[in-house]
């Protein structure tokens, strides 16, 4: 019997580190497994820009855009080394900040890198962040539907105390080991989400939570 060819899995992530919050676990199973995956962030501000941090990044230590672009790349480097994951990033800005094209620019740019993926993974819920939610509805009109999977939003999830009815993905602890050094690879984010040191919302607390997916209807072949 001929083993079924990798699959080449995408997630989309908002802001560096929503992808390895949310997805992290899985991520590293399916590489493991053999798939191609890959973590394409969209709002990961542009690292030749000056303009001044927005509130956020001025929260991190931040000065300039750039700074906090090359800084928070280099995190997401180190996340998706642990798990094996290939990094990609495209420079449009977050709220704070000037978006660096409309609409049909980052709509265009996400479809490209894209590509012909087997499955996609996009925010689900709570889609809270005004970004997510606004990328959420952006891509339902321009991804094919039978290729999207949406993910429950980590730690989200945790505001809303519950989380999405969505299917819980089954992973071990190997890939939930990966998951919390990946998620501690964070360390401007950790801090500023009350994660680095608590008992009750730390990196391990992460770790340790169910990854929840909405899968489409009749995939032809599902990561699961």
């Amino acid at each position: 019997m001929a083993a079924m060819a990798a699959l080449r899995i995408v997630v989309v992530s908002p802001h560096s580190d929503d992808g390895v919050f949310s997805l992290g676990a899985f991520m590293s199973a399916r590489a493991r497994a053999g798939d191609v995956v890959e973590l394409l962030t969209v709002f990961a501000l542009d690292p030749c820009s000056d303009a001044v941090a927005g509130y956020w990044d001025r929260l991190g230590g931040y000065r300039t855009e750039g700074e906090a672009a090359r800084a928070r790349w280099e995190e997401d480097r180190q996340a998706c080394a642990i798990l094996g994951v290939m990094p990609r990033w495209l420079p449009f800005g977050a709220a704070e900040y000037d978006r660096h094209g409309d609409d049909k620019d980052v709509l265009n740019a996400v479809c490209q890198a894209v590509g012909d993926a087997d499955m996609v993974f996009v925010p689900g819920s709570p889609l809270l962040h005004p970004d997510h939610a606004w990328l959420a509805l952006l891509l339902l009109d321009g991804l094919p539907p039978e290729r999207i999977a949406h993910y429950a939003e980590e730690p989200y999830t945790w505001a809303t105390r519950g989380a999405p009815p969505f299917s819980r993905v089954s992973i071990g602890l190997r890939d939930r080991l990966a998951k919390w050094r990946a998620v501690r690879a964070y360390r401007s984010q950790l801090p500023l989400l009350g994660m680095q040191n608590s008992l009750r919302r730390g990196a391990h607390r992460l770790a340790l939570r169910a990854e929840r997916v909405a899968w489409p209807k009749d995939p032809e072949r599902l990561p699961q």
